[in-house]
C-alpha cells in the first residue's frame, strides 16, 4: 500500500506541513524573508530539523516583515 502523495506538487506541499512552528506563523503572518516563497520550496532541499531550517531559509538574518509593515 502507498501511502506517499501521488504527484510531485504534492509531495512538495506536505513538506511545508513539517517547517518550524514559528516558521508558518511567520509565513501566515507575511512576515518571513523576502525571498521566501512557494516557489524556493521547489528549489531547495528544507531540512528536517527547526533549527537548520531557519538558517537555509534565511529567518536568522531577516527579523523584518516582507510586505514592509513594522513589527507591533
Amino acid at each position: 500500500m502507498n501511502t506517499a502523495p501521488p504527484s510531485p506538487y504534492e509531495r512538495m506541499i506536505l513538506r511545508l506541513a513539517f517547517l518550524a512552528p514559528d516558521l508558518q506563523r511567520d509565513i501566515l503572518a507575511g512576515l518571513q524573508p523576502a525571498g521566501v516563497n512557494l516557489e524556493i520550496f521547489r528549489t531547495i532541499e528544507v531540512p528536517p530539523a527547526w533549527s537548520r531550517q531557519r538558517i537555509a531559509l534565511g529567518w536568522e538574518q531577516a527579523r523584518s516583515p516582507c510586505s514592509g509593515e513594522q513589527y507591533p
